[in-house]
């Protein structure tokens, strides 16, 4: 079965059969020749959405809908550009706030990239900013929105490995906060390279006035996440609270909501969520598949039996994570390889709540790197340039981002949080 599994979803996707479907006949051929009745796999497959903190994916990306359709954003992007604009390469530098504070919204890196893309990449490119540059920096920054919670990635690994998404939101939190620095930092030290410029400078009362503007904005995710940590609510229903008060502030403050909005904001999370919600339900079914064939316990002797050093077998997970989030979709990563990795894990004595950080940061990483990279891909598009073109102005984005990945990977037994 493993071979089968395995074979046949490369096979698929090398011919560029879309991942959801590819995974769903992997498992669904591999389970017919071991004679598994067709009905198992039906029933795995609906039992794959039928996890209530599930529901939180939906909530959370209907809750960014409603945020952009409501003029939410723009008051963001209208507070970085006061906050931090006036630095050399301010617009790089806003596109990173925005993305933080919208991240720390959304969950989803996707949506983050084509959003924020759509406002602030025109603005670059009319401030002279290169294309491959507004295109990098856009698709870098909006990675973040995997780390920090509400990341519906990390919510994906807490249901496939059974922890708690408080615990991982806790912890993606200063995560995702440290991303952001870096890549300000980075982006300024392009800008001092390449001269980009800084924006028109904006004084204490300015920078007053769009903070307040700003304010119910940055509540949300004060709310949300202050609420799943105090345990007022748990992470699903913070959705929920998420989806109310975007939509509260919406009519009542920000006057940018209409009922056309609303609708407009629902079919683009119903079509996003539909596509989601698919690939999550055929890699349910082929991780069963997986388990039924003992591929985890194959692999983890296999591995144990070369090596029991922790830092060479972290080592090769984030080889194979960063290969395999550059073809696979992330979710369908993490329901697929979960189950097969973090036995090795937890046998060598890592946490899965330290492994689960590493897995989603893999992953981010595998949505602005090539073959696939689709973060890259829709920011080069509304930048005019192709992916390819733009690889070259991403390689220092990439660079600091795996550098960020290895320090989280390998920090905690350095501190001596082991």
């Amino acid at each position: 079965m493993p071979v089968i599994l395995g074979g046949l979803l490369l096979l698929l996707l090398a011919i560029g059969v879309p991942v959801g479907i590819s995974v769903g006949l992997a498992s669904f051929v591999s389970l017919a020749v071991e004679g598994v009745p067709p009905e198992v796999g039906a029933q795995r497959f609906i039992a794959g959405m039928r996890s209530f903190p599930l529901l939180a994916v939906p909530l959370f990306v209907l809750a960014g809908a409603i945020m952009n359709a409501g003029g939410t954003t723009q008051r963001l992007i209208d507070f970085a550009y006061a906050l931090v604009g006036r630095i050399r390469g301010g617009l790089s530098a806003v596109n990173v706030l925005t993305n933080v504070t919208f991240g720390g919204m959304s969950g989803s890196a996707v949506a983050d990239a084509s959003a924020v893309g759509r406002l602030l990449i025109p603005q670059m490119l009319r401030r002279g900013y290169s294309p491959g540059d507004a295109a990098s920096v856009t698709a870098a920054a909006s990675i973040i929105a995997l780390v920090l919670p509400p990341s519906i990635t990390m919510i994906i690994y807490a249901v496939a490995a059974e922890v708690s998404i408080g615990d991982l939101f806790f912890h993606g939190l200063y995560i995702g906060l440290t991303f952001g620095v870096a890549y300000l930092i980075t982006g300024w030290l392009i800008a001092r390279k390449k001269g980009y410029p800084a924006e028109k400078s904006t004084d204490l009362r300015g920078l007053g006035r769009a903070f307040l503007k700003a304010i119910p904005a940055l509540l949300i995710p004060v709310v949300v996440l202050g609420g799943i940590r105090l345990g007022v609510f748990t992470a699903t229903e913070g959705g929920a609270v998420a989806v109310a008060v975007a939509a509260i502030i919406g009519f009542f403050v920000y006057r940018g909501l209409t009922w056309a909005r609303i609708v407009t904001a629902m079919r683009e999370t119903a079509m996003l969520v539909a596509a989601i919600m698919l690939i999550i339900a055929m890699a349910q079914a082929y991780s069963w598949a997986l388990v039924t064939g003992g591929t985890p316990e194959i692999l983890a002797a296999a591995v144990l039996g070369i090596t029991d050093n922790i830092f060479v077998i972290l080592l090769v997970a984030n080889v194979l994570l960063l290969l395999v989030g550059t073809v696979v979709e992330g979710n369908a990563a993490i329901i697929i390889f979960t189950p097969v990795l973090l036995p090795i894990m937890t046998a060598v004595g890592v946490d899965p709540v330290h492994f689960g950080l590493i897995v989603v940061i893999n992953l981010a990483i595998g949505l602005i790197t090539p073959p696939v990279g689709i973060n890259l891909l829709i920011t080069s598009r509304i930048a005019g340039i192709s992916a390819e073109k733009a690889m070259k102005d991403m390689l220092p984005w990439l660079g600091v981002s795996i550098l960020l990945l290895f320090i989280v990977t390998y920090a905690p037994f350095a501190l001596g949080w082991y």
